[in-house]
């Protein structure tokens, strides 16, 4: 976890607590709600199920009942006519026949038989046994006990058939109402007992059967069969106790004889037997703990959801307040970047002014050179910083050498080098492509800015280096790698992670000490980034810096490439001078309105013999030119200018009939140097741009780039 996101959850502690507690309130109150009424569902479809089981038992015996009633009134009638056991025992057989034959209306039915007279008759023609006394049956002794009412008997094993079955069985009497015998029927169990253990809840559970003497007539556990439902463990003496105080047993929670925790339902119908239905109460509650499983996922993802927006929400205010307060610490070290180079140009420009010794002014000289580059830089950094921020930095990509793009980093801080006495080495391994098609002004500006740092952090008499390293190709796309090394003062881990902050600095009292604006970095990652690659640094403190930066692209077909390249290498690595271009024999025009512009511009060509013709405005210029076409051989027009601007004059000498109005190299001179700027100058006819503030490494470039040219023993030396 990194330190920034530690940082905002120990700000923001309480928030997320409070969050954490109440998504457990309401995971706990919507559990409990919701399980009521799951719970109450789970209730409501076990009482169903219970009705529908109770209602087909109850209706399937008493249908039997009706029927087998019907059978003893027509016994009964045809005793009190005076039939013989003879007549009866043809009635059982014709009966026994039709329910033995099609049993859909009595599709339990096994046979009908009685006992009349002292003398066994079965409808089946079936012989018992000579040890079978009837007298001593309990289907037999049940209706004698009970004259009035069909008697049900208790489930048993029939003698006959070896099924479990049940029988009905009623008193018969004479006219004068004397007993005169039994009649019953045999009904078989398993249609029954097989409908009762087939009842499940949602796929659960097994039914259960209990006779009146609560007897087990029907278990999925065949061992209990016939055996008391106390024998069958504690659970089911609880059940047991409840059935026989009549007392409803509706999701009953008790121990199963296997010790699951169970819950029952019970039904007690009109013959007394009890219809159960037994289930896991896991399973019972199932629904609820899946709810609950359910509600805890969503209430925490919920939960982490708005945690993560809470953070970034606090995330984003920390970072508006940071960066507010950094904006206002960024003005405050503007103005005093701003304010210090300008009190040391008019302070320097008072001394000088008042001084007669030529080296007191020279020295001042050389205060205000130092101070207005230090000021432009500062300038560049707040303007590009305002662009990215606005989204309008733009690249424009050209055909290059990339030697080019060194040479002119290396040359803006060749004076601090020289200043620092420090060393610079160059190394570009050989599969880098000598020229590139990129934005060679923002690499150089990445590069400068990277150079600019090494220097200022880096102590008097320290090493640089510059590595540029190709990484692959794919489909003509390199990875070439830049790396900017130093020996200096190195950067702690925690500085690093505001470094490449707009308007931060790694330390605040770095300003104090090295000056800079805390810009550098960031439009330089804005850079690489839009260049396709990422930029990122190598550091510990005191042991020096790398700062490295990926872009990708395309190798450049420019033939300058060779040259500038084995010039750079020379020149960087041994420091050797460049010779000054002489110009002698051309002729130039210079289209400038403020006079300090013009008088630069000719102190910086004082040594190369061209000539210098002057205008002061856009008119003037194309007055100057048209009157003798060929008198020049380039021209250097300003942009801004009184009655005719540089853009209107251009179009205007470009429409001249003649030849060389259309060949004659015209270069913008302007401090508009946006790359807008740069394409509506090449739009209206101009060859060439040169920003101000003037640098004479790039006024001669432009001007050896198209006039011929001769060399002279003068030189400037980069390094």
């Amino acid at each position: 976890m990194s330190s920034r996101i530690k940082y905002v959850i120990k700000k923001n502690l309480k928030q997320l607590l409070l969050v954490f507690l109440a998504f457990f309130l309401m995971v706990s109150v919507s559990y409990f709600y919701v399980s009521s009424i799951v719970q109450n569902q789970v209730y409501m479809l076990g009482e169903e199920t219970m009705d529908t089981v109770e209602t087909a038992v109850t209706a399937s015996l008493q249908q039997t009942e009706i029927r087998f009633a019907n059978m003893a009134k027509d016994v009964e009638v045809l005793v009190q006519q005076g039939g013989s056991n003879a007549d009866i025992l043809g009635y059982l057989r014709d009966t026994h026949a039709e329910y033995a034959s099609d049993q859909q209306d009595m599709p339990d039915f096994m046979k009908i038989y009685g006992y009349f007279d002292k003398e066994f008759l079965d409808g089946s023609d079936w012989v018992p046994p000579a040890d079978y006394d009837p007298v001593e049956r309990p289907w037999y002794d049940g209706a004698v006990q009970d004259k009035t009412r069909i008697y049900f008997s208790e489930p048993y094993i029939d003698a006959d058939t070896g099924e479990m079955c049940i029988s009905f069985s009623k008193h018969i009497a004479d006219r004068e109402g004397v007993f005169y015998g039994v009649l019953a029927i045999d009904l078989r169990l398993s249609r029954i007992t097989d409908y009762v253990e087939a009842q499940q809840l949602d796929r659960q559970g097994y039914g259960v059967l209990i006779s009146n003497t609560l007897h087990f007539t029907s278990h999925q556990d065949s061992s209990l069969l016939g055996g008391s439902v106390r024998a069958a463990g504690k659970g089911y003496v609880y059940l047991a106790d409840l059935l026989e105080a009549g007392r409803p047993v509706s999701a009953e929670r008790f121990s199963d004889i296997d010790g699951t925790d169970s819950i029952a339902f019970f039904r007690t119908i009109f013959n007394g037997w009890h219809i159960g239905l037994i289930i896991p109460r896991s399973n019972y509650y199932g629904q609820v703990y899946q709810m609950a499983v359910v509600l805890i996922i969503m209430g925490f993802v919920l939960m982490c959801a708005l945690s993560y927006l809470l953070m970034r929400s606090a995330d984003a205010r920390m970072r508006s307040d940071e960066e507010s307060r950094s904006k206002s610490n960024f003005l405050a070290r503007m103005s005093h970047e701003m304010r210090t180079p300008m009190n040391a140009i008019i302070g320097m420009s008072d001394i000088a002014r008042k001084s007669d010794d030529s080296l007191r002014i020279r020295y001042c000289l050389d205060k205000i050179s130092d101070a207005s580059s230090h000021l432009l830089g500062v300038i560049n950094d707040v303007l590009d910083m305002s662009k990215i921020e606005a989204g309008k930095l733009e690249l424009s990509y050209t055909d290059f050498p990339l030697a080019e793009a060194l040479n002119r980093a290396v040359a803006i801080v060749s004076f601090k080098l020289v200043e620092k006495k420090q060393e610079l080495g160059i190394k570009i391994h050989p599969d880098v492509p000598r020229a590139i098609i990129s934005d060679m002004q923002r690499l150089t500006q990445v590069i400068t800015n990277l150079l600019s740092n090494a220097n200022k952090f880096t102590h008097e008499g320290g090493m640089i280096s510059i590595s540029i390293d190709n990484l692959g190709e794919r489909d003509g796309v390199y990875e070439l790698r830049f790396e900017v090394a130093d020996n200096g003062i190195g950067i702690s881990p925690e500085q690093q992670t505001s470094l490449f902050t707009s308007f931060e600095q790694a330390d605040g009292s770095i300003s104090r000490k090295f000056g800079g604006t805390g810009l550098g970095l960031a439009i330089s990652q804005n850079i690489v980034n839009m260049m396709g690659g990422k930029i990122w640094i190598e550091s510990e403190l005191g042991e020096g810096a790398r700062f490295i930066f990926v872009i990708t692209a395309r190798a450049g077909q420019t033939s300058e490439s060779a040259e500038l390249q084995t010039v750079y290498q020379g020149l960087a690595e041994t420091g050797l001078e460049l010779e000054t271009p002489v110009f002698t024999g051309k002729h130039i025009l210079l289209a400038e309105d403020i006079e300090i512009n013009r008088e630069i511009l000719t102190d910086l060509l004082s040594d190369t013999g061209v000539t210098i013709d002057y205008a002061e405005n856009g008119k003037a210029a194309v007055e100057a030119f048209a009157s003798d076409p060929d008198k020049y051989d380039l021209i250097f027009m300003d942009v801004h200018m009184p009655e005719v601007d540089g853009y209107t004059a251009t179009q205007q000498i470009r429409s001249l009939e003649n030849v060389q109005a259309r060949n004659i190299p015209i270069v913008a001179m302007t401090a508009n140097v946006f790359r807008e700027d740069i394409d509506k100058c090449l739009s209206v006819g101009m060859n060439a741009h040169v920003g101000k503030p003037i640098s004479k490494y790039e006024l001669l470039k432009v001007m050896q780039q198209f006039i011929e040219y001769s060399s002279q023993n003068t030189v400037n030396r980069l390094l």
